[in-house]
Formats: structure tokens, sequence, C-alpha cells
């Protein structure tokens, strides 16, 4: 059936953004499984937040993306109405849920924040513990800290991962505490995930309302020939 210019273009402008849904797809899935390896072994910092849940949300909600974006490639070239308005349906679901993921995200990121800053002088009080000096190191090294609040608190009694690189043989300590730039950390990964979950679902909304239009010519398209 061939559809008229105007739905023409939508048709394909609805494929090119499919294609470029199936890259904001593997965006998610890449940003989901960086994040996931940064802040994994953080996790034993806090039993009252689950740091890696978003991350593998996002890897989940990028792969789904990947799917329906194949879904309305499939749709739009085929001119089918029975696809565009499941494709559509999904959609619509998919902003949705990322609409709702990004609102949580900014809620409990403050509530996050603080209770891993107690989580980790939780730990570094108990830092006589092996597996809790192993993480204390690999905190102090990745974010380029030293202590709760700032070297003193090692009371001159400084591991390496304490010291700035590059300055062997002497030890000069990171200035910053671990807590205060635990806490921006999880600021910095709460943003990144909020704004790129709206930003995404920013761009599919245009998706959807192409999505609508192309299903809605295909139906009257038919029902003039019919």
């Amino acid at each position: 059936m061939a559809l008229n210019c105007g739905l023409s273009t939508i048709k394909y402008v609805l494929f090119v953004f499919n294609l470029l849904c199936s890259l904001c797809g593997i965006a998610l899935v890449v940003i989901g499984g960086v994040s996931l390896a940064k802040i994994s072994e953080l996790q034993d910092i806090s039993t009252e937040h689950n740091i890696v849940a978003p991350s593998i949300l996002f890897i989940v909600l990028g792969s789904i993306v990947f799917v329906i974006a194949f879904f309305g490639c499939c749709g739009a070239i085929r001119e089918s109405y029975c696809m565009t308005t499941t494709y559509g349906f999904f959609l619509m679901i998919l902003i949705i849920a990322q609409i709702v993921i990004a609102v949580l995200v900014f809620v409990y990121v403050g509530d996050a924040r603080e209770a891993f800053k107690k989580g980790f002088a939780r730990v570094f009080d108990e830092r006589d513990r092996p597996p809790n000096a192993e993480l204390i190191n690999t905190i102090q090294a990745n974010l380029e800290c030293c202590g709760k609040s700032s070297a003193l608190d090692w009371l001159g009694n400084m591991p390496q991962s304490c010291c700035k690189a590059g300055t062997a043989p002497l030890c000069i300590p990171f200035t910053s505490g671990c807590q205060a730039r635990l806490g921006e950390f999880i600021d910095n990964a709460g943003d990144v995930l909020g704004w790129v979950s709206l930003g995404v679902a920013a761009v599919e909304l245009i998706g959807l309302i192409a999505a609508c239009c192309l299903a809605n010519g295909i139906r009257n398209q038919a029902r003039r020939y019919a």
C-alpha cells in the first residue's frame, strides 16, 4: 500500500529515529555497565541501599530500548498498523518507566549519599579487619581521598593508597576526606543516571508521536482502499 508524501516522510523519519533509539539503547547498556563496574565494590559499605540496582536497571532498560527500536523499524518499513501500534504502546510504557526511574533516583540519591557516608565511617572504624582495610584502600585509591575527613584520621599510620601518585619515596596524602568524596561520587552518579534517563525518554517521546501519526495514517489509508 503506497502512502502519500506526508506519511512516507513520517515513515522514514520514524525508521531513522529508531536507528538512533537503538544507539541510545546501546548507550544505556554501556553507561549501566561502566557505572556497575565502578560502584559495585561500594555495595559492602551500606546494606540500607542497593547501589548497583540503578546500574543493572539501566542495562535492562537499554536492552529493552534496543529490542523495541528494532520492532519499530520493522513496523515502519513494512507499513504495518499492528506492529506500529504495538511499538507505540511499548514505547509509551518505556517512557513512563524511565521517568519514574529518574524521579526515584533524584528523590533517593540524598538518602543513599548519607547512608554510604555513614557506612564508610563504620567500615573505617573497623579498619583492622582485612576485608575492611582492602575496601578502604580501593576507595581511597579510586576516589583520591584519605581517611574519613582527612589524613589525620589515620593517626600517622597512613596506607600507600592515601598517597598521591608520583610522590614516592615521600607520601603526600590526598587532601580530601573519603566521606566528602564518596558523597560527591554518589551525587554525580545519580545526576548522570537521572538526566540520561530523562533525556532518552524525551527523545523517545518524539518517536511515540511519529508512531501514532503513522499508525493513524496507515489505518485511514486502508479504509479508503477497503
